[in-house]
């Protein structure tokens, strides 16, 4: 399993430890009252374990398992690409996995927040992750897109 992968399915194991704890909270709390704030946990559990857990550990064993390119785009500078290059482009791979987590982190961190107080730069801010989520899909299927190829004999 390349280095990539493996950091991303890591990352992701986190994000379900995390995830899964909130919404052990959150499970106590309905038998148990834990307090006012608990149900404003939920706003950080469903991000976490769905984007920061699911999807992410579905793009770094996609990462994995998609198909390395193609010949014809194996070649680099009069030699060919070996191990990760073969993948497509780490510097996208990068890309996906920081705007990915940066976008989880500020869904989690200020919907909640921003359900606590009302206070409009927190409700911004977790709207901005939107934005950091839109691009890590982007520049995920950016990166894989080359790599679908129909099944056959080699070109």
């Amino acid at each position: 399993m390349p280095t990539t992968t493996r950091i991303f399915v890591k990352m992701s194991i986190i994000h379900l430890v995390i995830g899964a704890t909130l919404g052990a909270i959150l499970m106590i709390h309905r038998w148990v009252p834990l307090g006012a704030g608990v149900p404003v946990l939920r706003a950080s559990h469903v991000p976490l374990m769905i984007m920061g857990w699911l999807t992410q550990f579905i793009m770094g064993v996609g990462w994995w398992l998609f198909p390395p390119l193609a010949a014809h785009q194996r070649r680099s500078e009069g030699g060919k690409r070996r191990g990760q290059a073969l993948r497509g482009s780490e510097t996208l791979f990068w890309t996906t996995f920081a705007t990915l987590n940066m976008g989880v982190l500020l869904r989690a961190v200020f919907e909640p927040v921003y359900a606590l107080t009302q206070v409009d730069l927190f409700r911004a801010l977790a709207g901005i992750s939107g934005i950091f989520l839109a691009i890590a899909a982007f520049a995920f299927v950016l990166n894989v897109w080359q790599r679908i190829q129909k099944l056959g004999p080699a070109r």
